[in-house]
């Protein structure tokens, strides 16, 4: 059996043959253009958030300053001097020992006062500085771990 070749009845047209080769050259062109442009999306979206994140911290330190400022206001506005000065406008003045009254309430027990512990060393108290386990010399505590006999007591 002999092969035969195929010979082809017609030459394509031109115009296919031309399409053809366009196509497959642009399709690569094309794909470039379509990830540069996601490229440039993305950078463009990540440069609008950052900008308004610098605007966004601009804003909080303007309302930090501001929110400083209104405090130290009312420190002025509220510091003694400047009440007292408010209450003698309004005609209030300070009560006298005799004008005041006071509210006694059944089965109100005052809370019992807090006395703080007091220090290691009181003369007073008759107890020692420190606790006779911290009152031994590096000397005698090494002369007694050697078994050499000397401690604290010896002396």
């Amino acid at each position: 059996m002999m092969r035969r070749r195929r010979i082809q009845a017609f030459k394509q047209a031109p115009w296919r043959v031309r399409l053809r080769l366009t196509g497959g050259s642009m399709l690569p062109l094309i794909a470039i253009l379509v990830v540069f442009g996601m490229y440039l999306a993305v950078n463009a979206r990540h440069t609008r958030v950052g900008r308004e994140v610098l605007v966004l911290e601009e804003q909080r330190a303007h309302l930090q300053r501001k929110n400083e400022e209104l405090t130290a206001n009312l420190a002025t506005l509220i510091s003694p001097e400047r009440m007292v000065e408010y209450a003698r406008a309004l005609g209030f003045r300070p009560a006298e020992p005799d004008e005041v009254l006071y509210v006694v309430v059944e089965g109100y027990f005052s809370p019992i006062p807090y006395t703080p512990p007091k220090p290691p060393a009181i003369p007073d108290s008759g107890m020692e500085a420190l606790s006779p386990a911290y009152t031994e010399t590096l000397g005698a505590w090494m002369s007694r771990w050697l078994g050499i006999g000397i401690s604290n007591r010896d002396r």
